[in-house]
């Protein structure tokens, strides 16, 4: 279906102002997330992507760009890497390989479908292949299918960009991953399968691009597929000259569906904002949030856990406490893991930076660890949350990543009386010759933990606000995770 005038049949979308008179839904649409969304809006939400999108491809199936993601290639070697930084150093100009400017040519308005990637993981059909994903449980080892949704993110966002991926001679752009903004796990991936890895960008700002992910079973002819993993990344786009933002081409939507997929990624956008000033930085908890803590803190203060001052008590506890008709309670520090590696230069990206696929990798391995310690036995991934890229990551550094549990649910609220627990990750960059320290993320992972009657408990007010920032992440999640078995939910009201 096509815009309801012909006058603006290839309509280029700049603004939200044009979306609502277009289209009254899309309008609904932006007033209801630009607010703090729901799991029900969240899910609902998904839903409509993955039909949309569909719709985008089926439209133009002429038109589909089909590659096989890998990571991308760095545009030189390491030695002439050194080489051309020691040039740097001792003042004498290198010679250009690229230019300063983007073609005209390559800012004209795209269509979504243009930007279209896929990869096939046919585990059944490929053993070698099987062989590199295989996990010691028997599933698919989930770090490395983050490194390739990462590199597929990346793909997706310079097919659009530039028509392609960069060469040796590359255009004066690099795109990085700002942030990754949820991937939930609704199914998990077994080595008797064969999977789909997909997505296209939705969005186009300025320089920055949403680009919508995930993987599905492939199953029968005829058979619908089946989703077993949604994400979303933010993309941007630089100079590679001066390293300043790089204007990229616009979208093009000519359909109600293309229209729908853009108010989508722009709402996404606006809603981060509001959550981003409502976060616990910023706003105080909710008076259910600071009643949870109260009783966290009675629950502690009766398993003696804290200390009143010197004179009244001891020092804060820090073994985990077993109460007669109660759960085991862990004070959140004992938690932690953490681990320090030296990047190498075989782990760089095309921007001469440590591949973030390979950062998110590190990590949840770590969240994994942790949860696993935690009851001493294997966890099941759930999601990723609001992963943000604040530092780039050099060759040659430090990186020291810490993780803990920061919260913990209760039995009571998981229909088979799993506890699940939310992992943060602290990865943090350390420079060898300054010691200088820089965060460059922070993860959040969710596990199920199975059953279990071990439960953490924060002690102090940084650990309670990280305590509640876990919980609603893990609740959100839940809430997606069982409105997505359903087999369909309720749409939200306007």
């Amino acid at each position: 279906m096509v815009c309801p005038s012909s006058s603006i049949t290839r309509t280029l979308l700049c603004s939200s102002t044009r979306i609502k008179a277009l289209f009254p839904r899309c309008s609904q649409l932006q007033r209801r997330l630009t607010q703090q969304a729901s799991p029900l809006q969240e899910t609902n939400a998904v839903r409509e992507i993955h039909k949309l999108m569909a719709e985008v491809r089926g439209a133009h199936p002429q038109k589909l760009k089909l590659s096989m993601p890998t990571r991308l290639a760095p545009r030189r070697s390491w030695m002439k890497e050194m080489q051309s930084q020691a040039l740097a150093s001792s003042s004498i100009p290198a010679q250009p390989t690229i230019s300063t400017e983007l073609p005209e040519s390559l800012l004209k308005p795209k269509r979504m479908q243009d930007s279209y990637v896929e990869l096939y993981l046919p585990f059944t059909e490929d053993p070698e292949l099987l062989e590199k994903y295989i996990a010691t449980s028997g599933l698919i080892r989930l770090g490395k299918v983050l490194e390739d949704l990462d590199s597929l993110a990346g793909s997706i966002s310079y097919q659009h960009a530039l028509g392609g991926r960069p060469g040796e001679i590359s255009a004066p752009i690099y795109i990085v991953t700002a942030s990754v903004d949820r991937l939930d796990l609704l199914a998990p991936l077994t080595a008797d399968a064969n999977y789909r890895l997909s997505g296209h960008v939705i969005y186009v700002g300025s320089s920055s691009m949403e680009v919508f992910v995930s993987i599905e079973q492939l199953t029968e002819p005829m058979q619908p597929n089946k989703i077993c993993l949604t994400g979303r990344f933010t993309m941007a786009a630089r100079n590679a000259h001066t390293l300043s933002s790089q204007r990229i081409a616009p979208l093009i939507t000519e359909t109600d569906a293309e229209i729908s997929l853009f108010a989508m990624g722009e709402n996404h956008k606006n809603r981060k904002r509001t959550e981003a000033a409502s976060s616990l930085e910023k706003v105080p908890p909710s008076k259910e949030e600071a009643f949870l803590l109260h009783s966290q803190y009675i629950r502690g203060l009766h398993a003696g856990m804290f200390a009143t001052d010197e004179l009244h008590g001891p020092a804060i506890k820090l073994d985990p406490v077993q109460k007669p008709a109660g759960p085991t309670l862990v004070p959140v520090r004992t938690t932690s893991l953490s681990t320090t590696m030296h990047m190498h230069p075989q782990q760089r990206n095309v921007h001469q930076k440590i591949f973030g696929g390979f950062l998110m990798r590190s990590a949840y391995e770590l969240a994994w660890m942790a949860s696993a310690s935690f009851v001493n036995r294997h966890v099941h991934f759930l999601s990723l949350d609001a992963l943000s890229f604040h530092a780039p990551v050099p060759i040659g550094a430090m990186l020291q990543l810490s993780s803990q549990i920061a919260y913990t649910s209760e039995p009571e609220q998981h229909p088979q009386r799993h506890t699940i627990a939310g992992v943060t990750v602290l990865a943090q960059v350390v420079d060898l010759e300054t010691g200088e320290r820089k965060t460059s993320n922070t993860f959040h992972f969710s596990f199920d933990l199975g059953t279990t009657d071990r439960q953490v408990l924060p002690q102090t007010y940084k650990e309670a606000m990280e305590f509640i920032e876990g919980k609603r992440r893990v609740e959100i999640g839940a809430e997606m995770r069982r409105l997505y078995q359903e087999p369909s939910a309720k749409k939200p009201h306007a």
